[in-house]
């Protein structure tokens, strides 16, 4: 992949940048008249980029489906678990990643990225290798955590 700072960019390509950055603008760039690339945010790149490799697992897809059946139990006062979850082998370290990733997400629920269709309604939350599924709740004041797992992207 390429990098280029932002700040070697001529000034009206880095007002598209701040603008994309700040108000979540995308930009398209076209080649006389044809599509060739989008300006999006960072973070709308990330969210694409989850729900895609989310809804192309299958087995995490068929996690998701099963979660969402399940009767959430508390976890904490804002954090609601599926009983799957609960069941993750976590190493000492891993569960030190989850206990400050919840500890993000409880104090601010949309901490993580809010993923698209066909998952619109669903957050990630990023933990160095982990990924954590979830819902924001309003009906209980807060979230329910659908799944939890390990992953190299």
């Amino acid at each position: 992949m390429n990098t280029i700072e932002v700040l070697d960019l001529p000034d009206d390509a880095r007002e598209l940048v701040r603008e994309c950055e700040v108000r979540g603008t995308r930009t398209l760039l076209q080649r006389n008249g044809r599509p060739v690339a989008m300006l999006v945010s960072y973070d709308e790149y990330l969210a694409l980029r989850e729900t895609v490799d989310i809804a192309n697992d299958p087995d995490l897809t068929a996690a998701i489906n099963a979660a969402s059946e399940e009767e959430p139990q508390r976890h904490s006062e804002r954090i609601w678990l599926v009983p799957s979850v609960d069941q993750v082998n976590l190493a000492e370290h891993e569960r030190v990643l989850v206990d400050g990733a919840f500890e993000k997400i409880d104090d601010d629920p949309i901490a993580g990225a809010p993923l698209f269709e066909p998952l619109k309604g669903l957050w990630v939350y990023r933990a160095e290798h982990l990924r954590i599924l979830y819902r924001v709740a309003p009906e209980i004041g807060g979230v329910v955590v659908l799944s939890l797992t390990r992953s190299v992207a």
